[in-house]
């Protein structure tokens, strides 16, 4: 397993990010930024030594760099296809071992942002058993694969009905009360 460079100082750390063939990766990138804020750089002295034009960008590398140990930007630079700065910025709040858990996971099976974004906040993915209860009725009375997601925060929600092939899916929106034919 490759590992970061070790980098001593801030000039250092500059000369490596510029000597870079292509455009550094993430990981490299907050590794440097790292380097650049304990060396007492503030967000405007990294944008312009380092050429980042968007202040948010940095504040998102500062936050990632300061809150991963030295073992996750590993993780992360050996891994920059499945583990990405979206998932690390979102996860970044939690403690050690909850975000070890996490990478690790991604590591098996790609998750999406939004995904890190719920459990950060603290949204739990438990099914309601009365919703859950109904998608499994209407699954049966329907004969099709239901899936009920609903948001008990804003009462809302959507439903997800299995077609098999065309026609049905021209079955299924007849028993909607929709009938492609006239609209196609």
């Amino acid at each position: 397993m490759a590992h970061l460079p070790l980098l001593t100082d801030a000039e250092e750390a500059i000369d490596y990010y510029k000597s870079q063939p292509h455009s550094p990766s993430d990981a490299i990138t907050a590794h440097v930024i790292r380097i650049l804020v304990q060396d007492g750089y503030k967000n405007r002295d990294i944008r312009e030594a380092l050429g980042i034009e968007k202040v948010y960008t940095v504040t998102h590398f500062i936050r990632v760099s300061q809150a991963l140990t030295d073992g996750e930007m590993d993780l992360w630079f050996n891994n920059p296809d499945r583990i990405t700065l979206g998932h690390l910025r979102a996860i970044a709040k939690l403690d050690f071992p909850t975000r070890e858990k996490l990478l690790r996971k991604l590591l098996v099976a790609r998750s999406p942002v939004h995904e890190f974004e719920s459990i950060a906040r603290g949204d739990t993915q438990e099914k309601d058993v009365d919703i859950a209860r109904f998608a499994s009725t209407m699954s049966e009375v329907t004969g099709r694969p239901t899936d009920i997601r609903f948001n008990k925060k804003r009462k809302n929600g959507t439903i997800t009905l299995n077609f098999y092939d065309l026609d049905d899916l021209d079955d299924l929106c007849r028993q909607l009360g929709f009938n492609p034919s006239e609209y196609f």
